[in-house]
C-alpha cells in the first residue's frame, strides 16, 4: 500500500501545495487524477480549522481508488491567511474499496454511528435511492446531503451517515447508480465533487443545480 502526503510549502520562492513524499511508481495520469481530487472543493477553510474530510475517488485509467484524510490545519500561507489543508493519500486496489470504507466506518464510536443512522430515516432514504438513479436530465446521478456544521466533533455523524449510505447494498444494487468508491464526508462546494458528497447546511442552502437533501430537523 502506497501512500502520499500533500502539504502546503512555505518555504522557497514559491509557497504552495506540494506533493512532500515521493510520488515513484505512480503513473502520470494517476498523479494527475491524485492532485485534482485529493483535496476537498470549495473556498473558506479558515472557518473550519481541526476539521477533517475523507475523500474517496477512483484512479483513470487503473484498477485502483485513492482514500485522501485531509485535515484543515492551523498553519497559515504566507500572507497570514488561515484554512491551509493537508492531504494523506493511500492507493489502494479497487476490489478492496467495499472494505476499507465498511473498515472506517466500524472505527467509528457506536454512538455516532447510532446517531446517524436515525438521522437516516426511511424518506430520506427514499430520496437517497432516487437521487441515485441517473435521470435523462440528471445523468450523473450526484446525491449531496447537508446538515449543520458545528465543530469537527459534532460532524463525525455526517461522516458515520455517508459512510453508511456508500457501504449499503442497497445503494451497490442499483444499475447505473453512484460509484460507491466516490465519496467526500465534507465539502464546501458539491460542484466536480463526488457522487456522495456533504457540504454545511449553511453553504447548502444557495445550491439552485442539484436537490440537496437535508439530514437536519
Amino acid at each position: 500500500m502506497q501512500t502520499l502526503t500533500i502539504e502546503y510549502v512555505l518555504d522557497g520562492s514559491r509557497p504552495g501545495y506540494q506533493f512532500t513524499t515521493p510520488t515513484n511508481g505512480i503513473g502520470e495520469a494517476a498523479l494527475k487524477t491524485i492532485w485534482r481530487h485529493a483535496m476537498p472543493r470549495g473556498q473558506g477553510w479558515g472557518q473550519f480549522v481541526g476539521a477533517r474530510s475523507l475523500k474517496c475517488f477512483p484512479l483513470d485509467g487503473e484498477r485502483q481508488v485513492a482514500f485522501s484524510e485531509v485535515t484543515v490545519t492551523d498553519q497559515t500561507d504566507e500572507s497570514g491567511r488561515r484554512g491551509i489543508r493537508r492531504a494523506e493519500i493511500m492507493l489502494l486496489d479497487a476490489e478492496t474499496c467495499p472494505d476499507a470504507l465498511t473498515l472506517r466506518l466500524v472505527m467509528l464510536p457506536e454512538t455516532v454511528r447510532d446517531a446517524a443512522n436515525r438521522l437516516l430515516t426511511f424518506w430520506r432514504w427514499k430520496r437517497i435511492l432516487d437521487r441515485a438513479v441517473p435521470k435523462m436530465r440528471r445523468k450523473n446521478g450526484q446525491i449531496v446531503l447537508a446538515y449543520p456544521y458545528t465543530d469537527p466533533e459534532a460532524w463525525r455523524v455526517v461522516e458515520a451517515a455517508m459512510l453508511t449510505i456508500a457501504t449499503s447494498r442497497r445503494l451497490r444494487a442499483l444499475k447505473g447508480g453512484p460509484c460507491a468508491c466516490s465519496l467526500t464526508t465534507l465539502a464546501l462546494d458539491h460542484r466536480d465533487e463526488s457522487a456522495l458528497t456533504a457540504i454545511p447546511l449553511a453553504l447548502a442552502r444557495s445550491i439552485k443545480d442539484v436537490h440537496v437533501i437535508d439530514l437536519s430537523g
